[in-house]
């Protein structure tokens, strides 16, 4: 009877196991609508060039570059949320210019991996960075697309409430990078915050291949471009 029971527990443990594994990788994409738009699943990954500028004014800056890789390393269905887990790996940046005195020695950035999560929240994609914390939708996460995706769509890229429109689909194009020539994508502008601006391309079944984020001020940003992806 002891054996009985023992076998029993076994076999319970292997079935929710089953059924968990199941919820969270073969049975959570249907959880997803717009993988059309936006391909999100397991091994899909975009690796970017990045080219960042940092300095006090114009005649004291640097400029450095580096290679980022974004990966989804998994998904689950959580609470009702169906979510990406993006591991994304950032090569040591390597200098290409420095004018007059800035102190590059300390301002030159090492090799990372982190995470990060795309949460699917109804027809809105939210990103979640250092942890997944699905109690703080409001303060901790950025809205990075609203589906579907169409020409003059606003939303705001903060989730609080009343939070301001300052994202918009300004128009239809083409965009050539690295990565090759792409047509019929949306060219996205983001109102200043923080004295920042920031402009995307996104290309429906690709996702992002082209980032400008620029300071109104102290020299501060760069620019991100696709140089090779793989999507499912």
């Amino acid at each position: 009877m002891r054996s009985f029971f023992l076998l029993l527990g076994i076999f319970l443990a292997v079935a929710l196991a089953g059924c968990t594994s199941l919820k969270s990788d073969d049975n959570a994409q249907s959880y997803y609508q717009y993988n059309q738009e936006l391909p999100l699943s397991v091994g899909n990954y975009w690796t970017y060039r990045v080219t960042r500028y940092e300095g006090f004014n114009p005649n004291d800056m640097m400029t450095a570059t580096s290679m980022i890789t974004d990966t989804i390393i998994g998904i689950e269905v959580k609470e009702e949320f169906f979510i990406a887990t993006v591991q994304s790996v950032q090569s040591e940046e390597v200098l290409v210019e420095v004018r007059g005195k800035y102190p590059v020695a300390n301002a030159l950035r090492t090799a990372t991996t982190t995470n990060y999560w795309l949460i699917v929240d109804g027809n809105r994609v939210l990103r979640q960075d250092d942890r997944l914390d699905l109690s703080d939708l409001q303060t901790r996460v950025l809205v990075e697309f609203v589906f579907p995706v169409i020409l003059n769509s606003e939303w705001s890229i903060f989730n609080a409430k009343d939070a301001p429109l300052n994202r918009k689909v300004a128009s239809i194009g083409s965009i050539t990078v690295p990565a090759g020539e792409f047509t019929d994508c949306f060219f996205l502008e983001t109102g200043a915050f923080a004295g920042t601006t920031i402009e995307d391309w996104f290309c429906p079944g690709i996702g992002l291949v082209w980032n400008n984020s620029e300071h109104h001020g102290t020299p501060y940003g760069g620019r991100t471009e696709l140089v090779s992806y793989r999507v499912k």
